[in-house]
This record gives structure tokens, C-alpha cells and sequence, in this order.
């Protein structure tokens, strides 16, 4: 991408509720132009979590890399991949959130505190 026609950097703006319009029209203003301009063989590079996901959600039939996948890729002499895992549901993150507190409860030296509450 040309210098210049990078994304301002809206952080997590387009994630809040009733901003998805805004984020997705400030992208149209360079960003997914650029991307949709660039050639096949272009990598497309979004180090920014709200970028690669405006570049994702937009639809271009392009994937965005992060800095550190094209690196990583380029030390391993392959090409570069998207590594995307798969988001776990909140409800699969229970059991393992509970047995680590558990352990921590459990743990020798876990000190504990009594809260006490009083009425007035």
C-alpha cells in the first residue's frame, strides 16, 4: 500500500454500538479502496486489530497479515498465512475459569479474606 493511505487508527470505535456505519464508511475512504486496487500478489498488511477486521467483514476476498505472520513466515522460508484461531464461546471458558480458581483457592500460602457485611 502507498504510504499515506493508511487508516487514521480508530481503535476499538467501530466495535461500539451504533458505530459500525462510521467505521465502515472511514475505511471506504482509503483503506478497502486500497486493498481492492492492490494486485494478487500485493500482501495486504493490518497490524491493527479493527483494520484486519474492517479488511475481514468488508468482504474484498483479500486476508489481512499481521507484521509478525509475514515475519514469522519470511524466518521459516514459507508463505505468509493468516493464522486466525477460532473464538470460544464465553460458556466453553466457564470450566476453565472455575478450575483456575479453584487451584488459586487451593494453592498452599492462598490467603483469605472474610468479607462481612453489615446492614445499617
Amino acid at each position: 500500500m502507498e504510504q499515506g493511505r493508511q487508516p487514521a487508527g480508530a481503535g476499538d470505535f467501530g466495535f461500539e454500538k451504533g458505530h459500525d456505519d462510521v467505521s465502515m464508511a472511514c475505511a471506504e475512504a482509503g483503506l478497502l479502496p486500497a486493498v481492492r486496487e492492490a494486485d494478487d500478489a500485493t500482501l495486504v498488511l493490518a497490524d491493527g486489530f479493527s483494520c484486519r477486521t474492517q479488511v475481514d467483514q468488508a468482504g474484498v476476498g483479500r486476508t489481512p497479515l499481521h507484521f509478525v505472520e509475514i515475519l514469522a513466515a519470511g524466518l521459516h522460508g514459507r508463505e505468509p498465512v493468516a493464522e486466525r484461531p477460532a473464538s470460544p464461546r464465553r460458556r466453553a471458558l466457564l470450566p476453565a475459569a472455575a478450575a483456575a480458581v479453584a487451584l488459586l483457592a487451593a494453592a498452599p500460602g492462598a490467603r483469605r479474606v472474610r468479607v462481612s457485611r453489615t446492614t445499617s
